[in-house]
């Protein structure tokens, strides 16, 4: 194909993927082996949008991911418009944890939710709904714009996401709130030896 079909059928892949896709995922799907002509392709979209100036914008976000989006000045305006995702109570429940703890390492929502959580994990990663960064031995776990758009939050601020969600981790997973509760205490005793035996080690008896 020429670079009028590759980049149409760029522009079609983002617009139906409804979530942030890497290059190397596009370049998958497309089969586009060059992944920098496939990046020139993308920063070729996002321009004439923006010359256009429509509500529609192609944006770098997550690092090295690309995603068509409404921009913020109207995606306020027709949030109301928007289908929710469908998730099941599993997957609700996670991300309802992750939305009140953010930023939260992974190991802890798997700590807190089990084995299932991994495949929880994956499909709001898929869905947009959260973002996932490399830290240490883990991942580290928050929300995303899109998130905060499909909960009609007026930004994806984790201080205002968190104090909303402290009332449905409270009102409706007393079991987790006990399950974190269990975990404060265990983390407090873990500090408060650690540092007993600091102590003993620098003035023996």
């Amino acid at each position: 194909m020429g670079l009028l079909e590759d980049k149409a059928l760029v522009e079609a892949a983002l617009f139906v993927a409804g979530r942030p896709l890497s290059i190397k995922e596009l370049s998958k799907a497309l089969g586009i082996k060059s992944l920098d002509y496939l990046e020139k392709l993308i920063e070729l979209i996002a321009s004439e949008y923006a010359e256009r100036k429509s509500a529609i914008e192609v944006v770098k976000v997550a690092g090295d991911k690309w995603v068509m989006q409404v921009k913020q000045e109207y995606s306020q305006r027709v949030i109301h418009l928007m289908p929710k995702p469908e998730l099941r109570a599993g997957e609700l429940k996670t991300l309802a944890l992750i939305a009140y703890l953010q930023p939260v390492e992974q190991s802890k929502i798997i700590k807190l939710r089990g084995s299932q959580a991994y495949e929880h994990i994956r499909k709001l990663l898929e869905m947009g709904l959260i973002y996932a960064e490399p830290y240490e031995r883990t991942k580290l776990l928050g929300t995303t714009d899109k998130f905060a758009e499909l909960y009609g939050f007026p930004e994806n601020d984790p201080k205002i996401i968190r104090e909303a969600f402290k009332k449905v981790i409270h009102a409706e997973y007393e079991d987790l709130v006990k399950k974190l509760e269990e975990t404060e205490v265990q983390r407090k005793s873990a500090t408060t030896n650690s540092s007993t035996t600091d102590e003993s080690i620098k003035n023996p008896t």
